[in-house]
């Protein structure tokens, strides 16, 4: 993606770190020329700013990120103290479930999967601890903007949606009914909206003066969660642990997660959703 406003000298090499991503992890000179719009030698001198502080790290190939990324990605999952809180719950539900477990949290318009347990079934669903995804898609990523205030709703339903899969909700109208049954279950559902196959069940979690503060997923194959019976357990199990986790936190309003009006609706909103793709 090109800049169309200007880049200042002083916000250029920050601005080439935002081309690195799990799809893309290691750039030429070239190819970040080419990407940014930036002349090639203004990319060389940003690219050496950024490795003298081990931001980026050369190598035959080309350009990576740094290990001084990883010492600041610890300093900022440690300040997010719930996270701390949750984590032994988390680690509890994979070892129930055999299936991935998630924390994930918003930033702007996107959500971030800040923490995953890796799930311990034979065959698996790999999801990247820092991976970004857009609210309106996915369990976890749509519960949070189930969640946020009536501004951010209105900017996202009425912006531009890309569609990820050809079951990624990008109209607003069928938003809108997954952010309404959400709203009235505390629960989310997906079926290969982000990545054929793949499937997500999420819950909130609540702090001590009642706001939202994070959403707990599970995550694997869409044929895990195909059959009725299986998807209530899940969705149980999820909305188990997010309570767990919000009364240790001091939340102590009512719970109302309801995973069987949500099973019971969910496939009302789209014939696909409830079937493995």
């Amino acid at each position: 993606m090109k800049q169309t406003t200007p880049i200042s000298s002083l916000e250029r090499p920050l601005f080439l770190t935002s081309f690195f991503s799990h799809e893309k992890p290691v750039w030429t000179l070239a190819d970040l020329a080419r990407v940014s719009g930036l002349p090639k030698a203004s990319c060389l001198r940003a690219l050496r700013a950024l490795e003298r502080f081990a931001v980026i790290q050369r190598f035959e190939g080309g350009y990576r990120l740094g290990t001084r990324l990883l010492e600041l990605g610890g300093i900022v999952q440690a300040s997010y103290p719930a996270r701390r809180v949750a984590m032994p719950f988390l680690e509890q539900l994979r070892d129930q479930t055999l299936q991935s477990t998630q924390w994930v949290i918003r930033d702007g318009n996107e959500g971030i999967y800040l923490d995953v347990f890796e799930s311990r079934a034979r065959v698996r669903m790999y999801i990247a601890p820092g991976r970004r995804a857009p609210l309106y898609a996915g369990a976890s990523t749509r519960l949070i903007l189930t969640f946020s205030d009536a501004h951010l709703k209105a900017e996202i339903l009425g912006g531009a949606m890309r569609a990820y899969t050809e079951i990624t909700p990008c109209a607003p109208a069928e938003l809108e009914a997954l952010i309404d049954l959400s709203a009235r279950t505390w629960l989310a559902a997906s079926f290969g909206e982000l990545e054929p196959h793949s499937a997500e069940i999420a819950a909130p979690v609540f702090g001590l003066g009642g706001e939202f503060v994070a959403a707990i997923s599970l995550a694997g194959t869409a044929a895990v969660f195909a059959d009725e019976a299986s998807l209530l357990g899940y969705l149980e199990a999820v909305s188990k642990t997010a309570e767990e986790v919000s009364r240790t936190l001091g939340y102590s309003g009512p719970w109302q997660t309801d995973p069987r009006r949500f099973l019971q609706e969910m496939p009302a909103l789209s014939p696909d959703r409830g079937r493995a793709d």
